[in-house]
């Protein structure tokens, strides 16, 4: 202790000791580099704010974003890349239930309502296509909703329900810091109960920005049990989301701005063709057919003494910086740079696919841990409650949703699957799991093989892809002989 602190100690002993703690804890924090000020750190921004209040400027991230992938290829790339591997054709559903006759009636429902545009209060899309709209708007957004829309039954669908997607601009973020009676509280337009559960949703009824909006923003309370809330959460206590472009935005339109500069270095380059060099002094009689423009193919004759002189157009520079710069952005996104660039000059299959493997996990968690549980349950649920409006007397209390992912591309299929087969013969995995892997739902892969079954043994047909066929013993089997 110093003396300072000997005279606090003296006078106010407990602040005294909480002056001895606080130069200890600041002693040991300052063994980290990276929490000490200086030159190296002056870049960074340290604050000690919630996910929600650290991005307050959601909005115009979500318009940077947008903007960026109207005009930047690479942008839109990006969000073109998750989505196709995360939905792809869709996450299909696929219904457990204890009668067969309740499954067969889920699949005409799915067929004839899921599968269609019915679906969509917009009538554009069918459940799979508003799976990838979701999504999209998610990666440029952050965010989405996805609403309830009840239909009457005599409006002629085959369950009395739609979904409408919904930009997060819907979301009237002027109710904030409110509260309700009850003691419910309003943040962002999303209203909490006294438990902080989510009651409600505060909707525009138009679009803030529609370009053929003639009435006041106007917004209504909207229950949280028709309202989905799609967005990637990364941190404890986050509410909303953040465009996936928020990391690399500043990357990704430096690098347009270097593109354009090296094409338009490229183009003046190449207007300056040729230079004609007149000598000191022409004398009049000199009839020199130089014309002063090129052509392919041309050949020019020189009066005596002229010159020509061409230009040498300025190089590309180092690729090597680009990749650099897109492979960055790429692990911002979280995926890979080749699928991102399309760029395979560097890649052998195992490295591939080694790459292509921790982008799997990224997909997997994309869809597991938020597409499915936040947007297809709740769905699901919907379906379920609309199917009961629809036929009361059917027993509904034990049918059961589940989700299949669209196909993982097979980059080997010779070595794949007999790696699957093999799996599934040790009783490592089923033979669903296996199938569902490949985004099928075995349910109809299932009915699909009895039904071919039964057509070959009438005809009279023996194929190779009947397991049936397969008796003999694998031990006997000349592919299963050592060495070959």
């Amino acid at each position: 202790m110093n003396l300072l602190d000997r005279a606090v100690m003296a006078v106010a002993p407990a602040s005294g000791l909480r002056r001895i703690r606080a130069r200890r804890a600041a002693s040991i924090l300052a063994n980290y580099d990276a929490a000490t000020g200086g030159r190296r750190s002056r870049s960074w921004r340290p604050t000690g704010t919630d996910a929600d209040a650290a991005s307050r400027r959601r909005a115009r991230l979500a318009f940077v974003s947008r903007d960026m992938i109207r005009n930047t290829p690479l942008a839109g790339r990006g969000r073109d890349v998750i989505v196709n591997n995360t939905v792809g054709d869709g996450i299909i559903p696929s219904v457990d239930a204890p009668s067969e006759a309740t499954k067969a009636r889920f699949l005409d429902l799915v067929i004839s309502h899921l599968d269609t545009t019915d679906i969509d209060a917009n009538g554009l899309l069918n459940l799979y296509g508003l799976q990838r709209l979701a999504l999209s708007t998610v990666v440029e957004s952050g965010e989405c909703l996805v609403r309830l829309r009840r239909r009457r039954l005599s409006d002629g669908l085959s369950l009395p329900f739609q979904v409408q997607v919904l930009e997060p601009d819907y979301l009237d973020s002027s109710r904030d810091s409110m509260t309700t009676s009850g003691g419910a509280r309003v943040f962002e337009g999303i209203e909490y109960d006294a438990i902080g559960r989510r009651v409600a949703y505060w909707l525009h009824d138009d679009h803030p920005g529609s370009a053929h909006g003639w009435r006041l923003p106007r917004s209504r309370r909207v229950p949280a049990s028709e309202v989905i809330h799609l967005f990637r959460q990364d941190r404890p206590g986050q509410m909303r989301g953040v465009s996936w472009y928020a990391p690399v935005a500043l990357t990704l339109q430096d690098l347009r701005d270097y593109f354009d500069a090296q094409l338009m270095k490229q183009k003046i380059g190449a207007c300056f063709a040729a230079f004609r060099v007149e000598p000191d002094a022409v004398s009049d009689d000199v009839d020199s057919t130089m014309p002063t423009s090129l052509a392919p193919g041309a050949i020019f004759k020189l009066g005596p003494g002229e010159d020509v002189r061409f230009a040498s157009p300025p190089k590309m520079d180092d690729n090597s910086f680009v990749r650099d710069c897109v492979r960055e952005v790429a692990m911002g996104l979280g995926i890979t740079y080749e699928s991102f660039f399309g760029d395979l000059s560097q890649v052998n299959y195992s490295s591939a696919r080694m790459g292509r493997l921790e982008m799997d996990r990224n997909i997997s968690s994309w869809q597991w841990l938020m597409l499915v549980p936040q947007m297809c349950d709740r769905i699901a649920d919907w379906m379920l409650e609309a199917w009961n409006v629809l036929e009361p007397m059917r027993d509904l209390r034990r049918a059961r949703i589940t989700w299949t992912p669209p196909a993982r591309i097979i980059v080997d299929p010779a070595r794949e699957i007999p790696a699957m087969r093999e799996k599934v013969r040790a009783g490592f995995a089923s033979w669903q799991a296996e199938v569902r892997s490949l985004g099928y739902d075995p349910e109809t892969v299932a009915a699909e093989m009895a039904e071919d079954n039964i057509r070959f043994d009438t005809l009279g047909i023996t194929v190779t892809s009947d397991a049936r066929q397969d008796t003999q013993p694998r031990s006997t089997r000349p592919e299963d002989a050592d060495g070959e």
